[in-house]
């Protein structure tokens, strides 16, 4: 090469990219929609069936999907999640319609195979498959999946827990209209009048119904407690971050559908035994009205791992998400040590961010290459090997105090003799 004369600048680094945070804000909402309400012709109405859409207003929503109307289940969703929303809003909801008025008529109604949807011989997804297709589409998959109504349909809720487990999602799962605390209790247990023995950490128990003030009408519905709470914990996480808990937050609604009893500091109450069987409630408080009640995934009481707690699994999924996307940029790049090393300390910065002011993610974490898992063997196969160790924030749970006379005091106030 010809000698250069003057300054010149040479990359001899393996790369500059930074480890970033995906999105953690956002859902997705399968369900059916009145669209024959908003759009004219089978041409335009092909647009917003088994087709997502994402929004960040309920207007924009509306126009596309069409307002509330009894036995559509889409609208009064997407108006529950919306009325939960705080200074941020609730992020991005990315919505499917599977109700296609052309086709679906008395005779020929929405199924629950609709909902579970499937890929066609080219490959085109519908219903609830349409999930696996977002990242292709906008860069990121839903955190939070939900099709009220349609939970208790057969392979609906498998069809939800397979989404949410290749995906590192978390889908909400209602309890059937109607029923009581101890019903729903009883159910989680093989002799329950309806099925709601499942446990995965991804999966997560909901009861009771909510009365919600309809828009439309000015009159209150009857809708699944998914919604408002999926809407809660979105806009949860636009104020305070995905590593908070969506339990203890004020809700936006009228009343449950069956009264549920809390009495602070009773373990028998009902708001007690249903977070004790893994079950997401409601807790109604004096002067301060209803709040979201329940930290566990509906692997709770069965698994005891950490990874129950809703906003522990958050935490990881995101923190691996973080950790995958940018290992992304390195593959298949020469695993040579300046490369390694270069990858440890951005993914370790990473981590120190995490841990840092007032309101840290994790209490600590380290991200290095496994030099002992790591061969030379396992090299010369093109395998490299990485370990990451963390301990996420924990939540308040329970607040234990330890209360006792202490007649020492008395003494002490009285100017008493020892």
């Amino acid at each position: 090469m010809a000698k250069f004369f003057g300054p010149e600048i040479i990359e001899t680094g393996p790369g500059s990219a930074v480890v970033t945070e995906r999105k953690a804000a956002t859902a997705l909402l399968v369900g059916t929609a009145p669209i024959g309400d908003v759009h004219e012709t089978p041409e335009k109405r092909a647009e917003y069936v088994n087709k997502t859409h994402t929004f960040t207003r309920l207007e924009d929503a509306v126009a596309a999907f069409g307002g509330h109307v009894e036995g559509f289940t889409i609208p009064a969703a997407l108006e529950d999640a919306f009325a939960q929303a705080q200074t941020n809003g609730i992020g991005e909801i990315d919505v499917v319609n599977v109700y296609d008025p052309d086709v679906h008529n008395v005779g020929n109604p929405v199924a629950n195979t609709d909902i579970v949807g499937s890929f066609s011989a080219s490959g085109q997804a519908s219903g609830l498959q349409l999930a696996y297709s977002s990242y292709q589409r906008i860069g990121r998959f839903a955190k939070i999946l939900l099709a009220p109504g349609f939970t208790g349909m057969t392979g609906v809720r498998a069809a939800l827990q397979t989404i949410a487990n290749r995906t590192r999602g978390r889908a909400l799962i209602d309890a059937p209209s109607g029923v009581t605390a101890a019903q729903v209790i009883e159910a989680r247990g093989p002799d329950g009048a309806f099925d709601f023995q499942f446990a995965d950490r991804r999966l997560v128990a909901m009861w009771p119904h909510i009365a919600m003030m309809d828009t439309a009408s000015g009159e209150e519905r009857l809708s699944p407690y998914s919604s408002a709470f999926a809407g809660r914990w979105l806009s949860t996480i636009m104020e305070n971050g995905y590593h908070h808990s969506p339990s203890n937050h004020a809700l936006v609604l009228e009343d449950t559908e069956v009264p549920v009893t809390y009495i602070p500091g009773d373990p028998s109450s009902e708001v007690q035994q249903l977070r004790a069987a893994g079950i997401v409630t409601v807790e109604e408080r004096y002067g301060k009205g209803p709040h979201t009640s329940g930290n566990r995934s509906s692997a709770y009481p069965t698994d005891t791992d950490l990874r129950n707690l809703l906003h522990v699994q958050f935490i990881e999924d995101m923190l691996d998400e973080e950790v995958i996307h940018y290992l992304d940029q390195h593959k298949d790049r020469n695993g040579n040590l300046a490369r390694i090393e270069f990858i440890e300390e951005r993914v370790n910065d990473r981590f120190k961010a995490l841990m840092s002011g007032d309101d840290p993610v994790i209490y600590d974490g380290q991200f290095r290459f496994d030099r002992t898992k790591t061969t030379a063997a396992s090299v010369a196969d093109q395998q490299f090997f990485w370990r990451t160790d963390y301990a996420p924030v924990g939540v308040m749970e329970t607040l234990t105090v330890d209360r006792n006379i202490d007649l020492d005091l008395i003494s002490n106030a009285l100017g008493l003799a020892a």
